[in-house]
Order: C-alpha cells, then structure tokens, then sequence
C-alpha cells in the first residue's frame, strides 16, 4: 500500500472510530485530567495516561501509568495525527530522554486535535484522542 494511502487509511480510522471505542465511561479513565507536569493535555490510553505537548513543530507525548508515574518509554513507538486549522498532519514519533517525540513539517499551533496511537514494546497498542 503506497504511503499516502496508509496514512489516509489510519487516519480514517483515528477520527473515525467512536469515542466510547477509545475511552469507556464508567472506566477509572472517565475523568477531566488537569494539566500534566510537562503543562500538556492529559488523555486516558488503555491502561496508560498520555500527556500531549506540542512547541512548534515538536510533538512530545509523556507515558505515565494509571498511577501517574512516569513510564521509561524505551522500545515504545508511536504516531501522532493531528490536525491544526484544515490540515491533518501524520507524525511518527519515538523515544528520546523519556518521552516520545517527532516532528510536523509545520508549527502545530498550542492545542491541535486528533489522536496518538502508542505501541508498547511487546506489541500492546492504545490510542489517546485530544479533542
């Protein structure tokens, strides 16, 4: 599949797929977070929390787990989609000084919206999604 057409196809499937798919009510996660400690937006991501900073172009998304400790997120990968104004861009992202980070071909703006797809090191995936 040529590369337009997977990133197309994944992400379809990001904004696409319901809300409740992503996040269950009535779930531990079903609750506002407060700023996290890096000042991003903090989203439930399957068993893991994921706070999404962007400064620029930089991305950086900062794992912590169910307790809010920091996860070491060496062998993890990811992919941001996010969309700032009209445009919807994708972003791979991976591991550098305890966070997960890429970079867009353009300034994303302070609170772009869309979904970050995280791949733990033996295969787990989740998804966060920052409306």
């Amino acid at each position: 599949m040529n590369r337009a057409l997977h990133c197309a196809v994944l992400a379809l499937a990001l904004f696409a797929a319901p809300a409740g798919a992503q996040h269950h009510r009535g779930s531990p996660h079903d609750h506002d977070h407060p700023p996290g400690p890096n000042g991003g937006r903090v989203e439930g991501a399957g068993s893991w929390h994921a706070e999404l900073v962007t400064r620029a172009e930089t991305v950086s998304v900062y794992l912590t787990d169910g307790d809010g400790k920091p996860l070491p997120v060496e062998g993890f990968s990811a992919v941001a989609i996010l969309k700032s104004g009209a445009k919807a861009v994708r972003i791979p992202l991976s591991p550098e000084g305890g966070r997960l980070t890429g970079k867009a071909d353009t300034a994303l703006g302070e609170r772009p919206t869309g979904a970050v797809r995280i791949t733990a090191p033996g295969g787990a995936a989740a998804s966060a999604r920052f409306d």
